[in-house]
């Protein structure tokens, strides 16, 4: 029975509520290569390709349709405009169905094609393989063509009746060396760390008059090289001079983790294939910068940041000094790993509960802190001065042990100044300079396991363990709040 409305003397039934409208993705990426002229049948081949996927009983999303016709256009004389086509999506949004659709239009529809499929893992290229062939067999117009394969680990590839031949392997420096081919499919391009892939696999299509390299990926981060490279040099406006086409479906840098706009643009896959509820589910479980790489298709510093790098963004204050909070300071100091960094920061809580913190001092070397901290401990007279005793700092023990309010972050005690800080910045609860030092150590700074919780991993970021401005900020808020909580100004009422 219908429920009433709350008004039991209106004797009028509630209308039921309107139904939730569904989310669908955008078929047109934000950022893609423009064709040079309208793409139809006579200037694309994708309209071709669509249609052999109907056959094939496959057929294409709206933006994989949409992919395929801007991605085969053609230039008079009937070569492909594109000899590198770079395609950026966020995950399981069908970039490999997609894929292998038009893999399997060539092989058909151009006789004696040479395709090479490769992964960073060549267990995901035989993936993709074997549902290649799970394809074929289930159109029986496409399985009358198909030979036998061979199945011989390392030697793995089908071949159909009219020549073409479909052969995988791993994305490594011997990739595809000593043959030529027409076409390369290249999974997940921001797994390459390095050049040595790439320069094996690009230049087997050289030889080829009409061939093409098909690089499907998500965003990546900064060593993320090769895709880097060739997403910058698209977007720069050289990509005409090289053949190179990109088509990237992502949201706006600097928008809202729960922006549902973002997640459509991100993913054209929702509605189809991508419901709204798993994103919501990766919304609450990713870590940040997770959620932007994978889900929002955004290239991030580190995949793995242990700091919100957009909430740290928002935290920025380029005016505000700590000139005015003296009396309350709070000081921490670390080294890296190599001895080769070393930085002493400062923070203090304000009235509003939210802390400001800044970098007082970095040097190139442990040992030249070593002369200067004493003097500057004199000269800003910090409430308290913290140091890691388990870290790189404890070279310079004996600085800190004979100040009478030193404090040590030993134990539990570094990891909660870490997390302490990742949270604060969550919240929006730091004031920070941008200073472009503390803002590479925040970004580089990874999340290392420490018992139930979380430290800085002293590996990696902008340089090989150089996140030791990080640590020092981290230990000066936390020690800036183990002090008594400053006074909010009384209010002066007009006449009192």
């Amino acid at each position: 029975m219908a429920s009433r409305t709350s008004s039991a003397s209106s004797g009028q039934r509630a209308r039921p509520a309107a139904a939730k409208r569904r989310l669908h993705g955008r078929t047109e990426p934000r950022l893609y290569t423009p064709p040079l002229r309208p793409l139809n049948r006579r200037t694309s081949l994708g309209f071709e390709c669509a249609d052999f996927q109907q056959i094939a009983g496959e057929p294409f999303l709206p933006w994989q349709r949409w992919l395929n016709i801007h991605a085969l256009e053609t230039i008079p004389g009937g070569d492909y405009r594109f000899r590198i086509i770079l395609v950026l999506v966020a995950r399981q949004n069908g970039k490999s169905s997609g894929k292998r659709g038009t893999t399997l239009w060539r092989m058909y529809m151009q006789p004696r094609s040479r395709i090479l499929g490769v992964a960073q893992e060549v267990g995901l290229a035989r993936e993709q393989w074997n549902l290649a062939q799970d394809t074929i067999h289930a159109a029986p117009d496409l399985a009358a063509e198909f030979l036998k394969p061979r199945n011989v680990n390392g030697d793995e590839m089908f071949w159909i009746a009219n020549g073409s031949r479909y052969k995988i392997g791993a994305a490594n420096r011997k990739a595809g060396r000593g043959g030529s081919n027409d076409e390369v499919n290249i999974d997940e391009l921001r797994e390459q760390r390095s050049w040595d892939a790439w320069a094996a696999l690009s230049k087997t299509t050289m030889a080829k008059r009409n061939s093409q390299i098909w690089c499907m990926s998500n965003a990546g981060d900064d060593s993320s090289v090769v895709l880097n490279q060739l997403r910058d040099t698209a977007l720069s406006g050289r990509g005409d001079e090289i053949g190179l086409g990109l088509f990237e479906w992502s949201a706006e840098d600097g928008c809202e983790l729960d922006d549902t706009r973002a997640w459509q643009q991100a993913n054209p896959g929702l509605g189809y294939i991508v419901s709204e509820a798993a994103i919501r589910t990766a919304l609450g479980t990713d870590p940040p910068d997770v959620f932007r790489t994978e889900v929002l298709c955004q290239r991030v510093i580190n995949v793995d940041s242990a700091i919100d790098q957009a909430a740290w963004r928002d935290c920025a204050d380029h005016a505000g000094t700590m000139n005015a909070l003296k009396g309350r300071v709070a000081v921490c100091f670390d080294a890296a790993p190599d001895g080769q960094h070393a930085t002493l920061a400062a923070a203090a809580q304000l009235p509003d509960n939210r802390i400001r913190v800044e970098i007082i001092q970095a040097w190139r070397t442990a040992d030249e802190a070593r002369h200067d901290l004493d003097p500057l401990f004199d000269q800003i007279k910090p409430r308290v001065i913290a140091w890691y005793p388990a870290g790189p700092a404890a070279a310079l023990a004996p600085i800190f042990l004979k100040r009478a309010r030193s404090l040590e972050l030993s134990g539990l005690k570094a990891p909660q100044a870490c997390q302490g800080l990742a949270d604060l910045v969550r919240g929006r609860q730091i004031i920070q300079p941008d200073d472009p030092l503390l803002n590479a150590h925040i970004a580089g700074a990874t999340k290392l396991p420490s018992g139930d919780g979380w430290r800085f991993t002293r590996r990696g970021g902008p340089q090989a363990g150089h996140v030791d401005a990080a640590y020092a900020a981290a230990g000066s808020i936390h020690a800036a709040l183990t002090l008594p909580r400053p006074l909010r100004p009384a209010i002066r009422v007009l006449g009192a």
